[in-house]
């Protein structure tokens, strides 16, 4: 194995493994998801330039096999995409964003929207979901440190999840987001 891979290998191996799963559920179906990432950069190691960031490549890649995955077995199931899996990939997305931002004026426009959207959310909504997901904290760490309920913390995440879908759909970034998020393995 080329030695870069093998050093991105086990860097990322576990994490990669771990963000696949959050989608396909099934752990065999997660390794076998990052096993085929890495292969495929294995076939294209002389095409790939490895002095460049390599983590957002990877995130991305495994992002785009978990949804090709979901998406074939949403075609065999014959179960369409719900509101709660789209706030699910929109919250993934948010998360994700924050660590491998790449430098386009897509994404900078995108990320402006964003930041918009959270800064106009009420002072509450607002403080919970930045501890949630500017600071990583648990809804019971939130709910402890404010003095509020779990479920308050619950009905806040989802307020602002959703009113974010909502704002990029109406704003037709949405689609944007997706052409950004699939767009990275042509």
């Amino acid at each position: 194995m080329n030695h870069n891979i093998e050093k991105l290998f086990t860097q990322y191996y576990q994490i990669l493994r771990a963000y696949a799963f959050r989608y396909v559920q099934n752990q065999d179906v997660a390794k076998d998801i990052v096993q085929d990432v890495f292969f495929e950069l294995w076939l294209r190691r002389n095409e790939i330039d490895f002095g460049l960031p390599m983590k957002a490549y990877l995130f991305k890649a495994v992002l785009n096999k978990s949804r090709n995955y979901i998406n074939d077995k949403r075609v065999k199931d014959k179960v369409n995409l719900d509101e709660e899996s789209h706030m699910l990939f929109i919250d993934d997305y948010l998360q994700a964003f924050i660590v491998y931002q790449e430098d386009s004026l897509l994404l900078k426009d995108l990320n402006r929207e964003i930041k918009s959207y959270i800064e106009s959310l009420p002072e509450q909504c607002h403080r919970i979901f930045i501890m949630s997901r500017g600071l990583n904290l648990k809804n019971k760490e939130i709910a402890s440190q404010l003095g509020i309920s779990i479920k308050s913390v619950e009905k806040q995440i989802t307020k602002a999840l959703s009113g974010l879908r909502n704002h990029l759909k109406k704003n037709e970034l949405i689609s944007l987001l997706l052409f950004l998020l699939s767009g990275l393995n042509n």
